[in-house]
């Protein structure tokens, strides 16, 4: 089962290096791919976080449930 962890977006979940993050700008699939706003943070399994807008949100656990199924 897949365990996803999904947080309403903040500026407090991400360091300082994290810009694009902070700064409410969907971060999935690099800087040239989603120009979004964020409305989400995902935390990865790592731990580390990383800003999403719905539309990557729904990819991310489409593509978890995949992976774990």
């Amino acid at each position: 089962m897949a365990q996803i962890e999904v947080k309403g977006w903040s500026a407090d979940h991400y360091t300082p290096r994290a810009e694009k993050s902070r700064a409410r700008k969907c971060a999935q699939g690099g800087s040239e791919v989603c120009g979004r706003e964020a409305e989400f943070t995902i935390v990865y399994p790592n731990g580390e976080s990383i800003a999403t807008c719905p539309d990557h949100l729904i990819t991310y656990v489409h593509t978890r449930i995949k992976d774990d199924g």
